[in-house]
């Protein structure tokens, strides 16, 4: 009786593998048996188990003794063999294409390795932290947004909200006019002393919702103690080496041993959007008789960040806080009424967005821009699209020349699969040796690349998992498109009409390789003509007019109340060197940050309106040039100056508080908690004390003897050296306790613009890569072509066609390629650099000019290109090239 049973076919890739690598001879025996395991199995069991102990016993089977040998003769590595032999000699016998073929390849994966580097750095801020998808920062919402909010506020979130879990409040040290402050700290039993930064006050949460790991002490216990200090183990290595020094004393700002070392951590990686060297706890500051509204529900000055419960929606947690929060706020019924109309509000960041969607005010450390980074995303992009049709142009325009190769392997009965097998090896060899160079490149290139563009990648994260699928994947989609058009099209031909003779008039590919030539002209308009933009817009924003003077201007920084009687004098003292011209003592310095609270006019108190404040003395506007519009600057010979009730206001604080007339009249600034009435004396004309970035916002300026930072002083750019050596003999004799050092004004209003910068130098270089590759394949891709069609060439000649008219003929085509690219890349480089130049208040806009010196340049360079490969073969003899025919 027939058995009706049926046949389980087992896992296709395990059979496979055993012929591939099963001896001959004992194939059918081990197959045989594998497969009647099988059977059983399936009938017993569930598919995947059975496929699971059918891998078992295949392994099992496949001891060595049953391996072919290497050297045995097996089909299928006779085959490879010779497919990576053919690989070799074609890349020998066409060195120069080979050449041009790996160089564009090193170029385009060392330019994507180092941007996925670079772009893998800059998104991976603070993803250190434990639970950092759940961690967020409040920052207030309003016309002026910024990063601070209301001390009171984590600890009363985590009492009243279920959903959040832990949450933290901490502040810089700040000095006068909201400068974080320079510390001066002693270890005087090593009688070592340093200029510290960045120091904070923090919750005792810190270390609960922030991760950083502990090299000594329990910086969690530490933050509980008065006067204990937490520090950065850069920090104790100044003071105490590689010594643990918890328990040790340290002076600040000149009050003996007046901290305790209570723990010391790591310092906060690279990828992190704020660090700090100490660490003191608010703790401390609430022990003393401080009776300041800094930490009360008035004054949104400290950083407040929470971590939420897992899964929770943090848009649910924002739009519960405005029907909350009105029970702590002393604001009037208007304000109030926009909270909850969601006009102005609190809104909770992600902290891993914060170093690439977050510039408002106030942010701990300059961030950076995810506007930016698709710049490098997409220039890198464009760079590999452009290497890669260069592959497949000049493999395509090579195809004619491996016409009867394809017709043998194919009559002797090569399948199409192992043709396509054969060009993707022969691609793949190439890849990956220029895999394996870009390395190299990339390791060679590491310092320069983190200058150019501020990073801090490192080549070790190369052999990162992901780092190594990302190039790999790179690598073998560019060998597959290569080799995916040629093998499938010279597959398309029968191999009786490839013997044959197929005409080239028949092979075509000349649509392919002109669509592509297109695409890489895009590419390269675009790279072009917005790094003309930007460059434009970088002129533009140092060609403007600030309103201020910036050049020939020196800043001397001296933070600390303590400091304010030493810069006062060491202003005296610098006015008696020759060379040094006017000078002046502020709080704050164009370029910087400054500080704000709301003022009003006695006349109209409802209208506040918030202003920046700049702390000045009486040659403010004689150093900065600026200019007075109405009334005087401020001057100590008058009383009301020197006691800070003389105001000075500039135009757009006296547009916006809609005040006609303004000298002379009453003005309340409010300053926390404390109210300031004074009488308006002075407006100034606009300047630009912040970036262009944003628009002019209203600042006010009066005097305080306690709250200057910095002296400004003009000086002769032709005696610098001499200047400079004297200044710093002043300033070592004043001012011993601190470092000097100086900077120019100048230089720190260009700061201000260094993203661009090194965006526009980022985008000449890739353009430059561009222009090279897209010239390169095109001369590749001519040569092949004026080969192929010498014979016609030589037939005009003879027909009489001059060498212009032949040239102008050969030329027309491309030209007309790239006047349709051209059409295309224009609009769309217009579109993309509009939403570029958005984030700038100031524009230069997008000139015509940019386009029409783009396309001049293009036009010329192909034209230049194809008539330097043609002329040869123009000029030749066509005697010599018919004598065939």
């Amino acid at each position: 009786m027939p058995n009706n049973k049926p046949l389980y076919s087992p896992p296709t890739l395990g059979s496979q593998l055993l012929r591939w690598f099963c001896k001959d001879r004992l194939l059918e025996e081990i197959e045989g048996d594998l497969l009647e395991y099988y059977q059983i199995e399936r009938e017993a069991k569930p598919k995947w188990k059975a496929n699971l102990l059918y891998w078992f016993h295949l392994f099992h089977f496949l001891r060595p003794f049953a391996l072919k040998k290497i050297g045995q003769n097996s089909n299928i590595i006779i085959m490879y063999r010779s497919y990576f032999k053919f690989a070799w000699r074609g890349m020998m016998r066409h060195k120069m294409q080979t050449s041009f073929h790996l160089l564009g390849l090193v170029l385009a994966f060392t330019v994507c390795g180092l941007i996925y580097l670079h772009l893998k750095f800059e998104t991976s801020y603070d993803s250190h932290h434990k639970d950092a998808d759940d961690i967020y920062r409040i920052a207030w919402m309003n016309e002026n947004p910024q990063t601070r909010t209301p001390h009171p506020m984590a600890q009363a979130l985590v009492s009243e909200f279920p959903e959040v879990v832990k949450a933290v409040t901490f502040s810089p040290i700040y000095g006068p006019g909201l400068t974080k402050d320079v510390i001066l700290i002693t270890h005087d039993a090593s009688n070592v002393t340093h200029e510290i930064t960045d120091g904070y006050f923090a919750d005792t949460t810190f270390f609960d919702v922030f991760t950083y790991e502990p090299i000594y002490g329990n910086p969690k216990q530490a933050l509980q103690n008065e006067w204990a200090v937490v520090l950065s183990e850069s920090t104790a290595k100044r003071f105490f080496g590689d010594e643990d020094p918890v328990g040790q004393r340290l002076s600040f700002n000149g009050m003996v041993d007046l901290l305790e070392v209570a723990a010391v951590v790591k310092d906060a990686p690279k990828a992190s959007h704020f660090r700090f060297n100490f660490m003191l706890s608010y703790v401390t500051l609430k022990s003393l008789p401080f009776n300041d509204p800094w930490l009360s529900w008035d004054d949104f000055g400290h950083f407040n960040y929470v971590k939420l419960s897992p899964g929770t929606n943090p848009e649910v947690v924002e739009s519960k806080i405005p029907n909350w929060i009105p029970k702590y706020l002393n604001w009037s019924e208007d304000n109030i009424e926009s909270l909850k109309a969601g006009e102005i509000g609190f809104k909770l960041q992600p902290i891993q967005d914060i170093h690439l969607h977050s510039n408002i005010r106030w942010e701990l450390e300059p961030n950076g821009s995810y506007s930016y980074l698709i710049i490098y995303g997409v220039s890198a992009l464009f760079i590999l699209l452009i290497s890669i049709i260069n592959f497949v142009n000049l493999n395509t325009a090579r195809a004619a020349q491996r016409l009867k190769e394809v017709g043998v392997k194919k009559t002797l009965g090569a399948f199409r699969s192992q043709i396509f097998t054969q060009f993707s090896i022969e691609a793949l060899v190439t890849t990956f040796l220029a895999l394996i160079l870009s390395v190299f490149v990339m390791n060679w290139l590491e310092t320069p690349f983190n200058n150019l563009v501020n990073g801090s990648i490192a080549i070790e994260n190369l052999w990162q998992t992901e780092t190594v699928t990302f190039m790999v994947l790179t690598a073998i989609f560019t060998a597959i498109v290569s080799a995916l058009y040629p093998s499938v099209y010279l597959n398309s031909f029968e191999a009786g009409s490839i013997l044959r003779g197929l005409k080239l008039s028949k092979l075509g590919g000349s649509n392919l390789r002109n669509g592509l030539l297109g695409v890489q002209l895009v590419a390269t308009v675009i790279l072009i003509s917005g790094s003309l933009i930007i460059r434009n817009q970088i002129q533009f924003l140092k060609d403007k007019d600030l309103g201020f003077d910036q050049d020939n201007l020196m800043v001397l920084t001296i933070v600390g109340q303590t400091y304010s009687q030493k810069i006062r004098t060491l202003k005296s003292e610098l006015e008696s060197i020759s060379g040094i011209g006017e000078t002046s003592v502020v709080s704050n310095v164009p370029g910087g940050q400054f500080n704000q609270h709301p003022l009003y006019m006695e006349e109209n108190p409802q209208l506040r309106v918030d202003a920046s404040e700049m702390f000045v003395d009486k040659d403010v506007a004689s150093t900065l040039n600026l200019e007075m519009v109405e009334g005087r600057m401020l001057d100590d010979v008058f009383a009301a100056d020197s006691a800070g009730t003389a105001f000075v206001l500039n135009e757009t604080a006296v547009r916006e508080l809609n005040v006609q007339d303004p000298i002379g009249k009453q003005l309340f600034w409010v300053n926390n908690e404390e109210l300031v009435k004074g009488t308006v004396v002075g407006v100034v004309k606009d300047f630009h004390y912040n970036s262009l970035h944003v628009p002019i916002r209203p600042i006010i300026m009066m005097m305080n003897q306690n709250a200057y930072n910095h002296l400004i002083a003009k000086f002769d750019p032709n005696s610098l050296p001499q200047i400079m050596e004297q200044v710093e003999e002043k300033f070592t004799e004043i001012v011993p306790e601190v470092d000097f050092s100086y900077r120019f004004l100048d230089s720190q209003i260009e700061e201000l613009y260094q993203e661009e910068a090194r965006t526009f130098r980022l985008t000449v270089i890739l353009s430059a890569i561009s222009i090279f590759l897209a010239c390169g394949g095109l001369l590749g891709v001519i040569s092949i072509v004026i080969r192929q069609r010498v014979k016609e060439i030589s037939i005009r000649k003879v027909l009489g066609a001059s060498a212009k008219n032949i040239l102008w003929l050969i030329n027309l085509k491309y030209l007309l390629i790239a006047a349709i690219a051209l059409l295309i890349a224009i609009p769309a480089s217009v579109i993309f650099m509009r939403n570029w130049l958005s984030n700038f208040t100031y524009q230069a806009g997008i000139s015509p000019l940019v386009y029409g010196v783009t396309s001049v340049g293009i036009l010329m360079l192909i034209g230049l290109t194809i008539s330097l490969i043609s002329i040869k073969t123009i000029k030749a003899n066509p005697a010599n090239n018919l004598r065939s025919e």
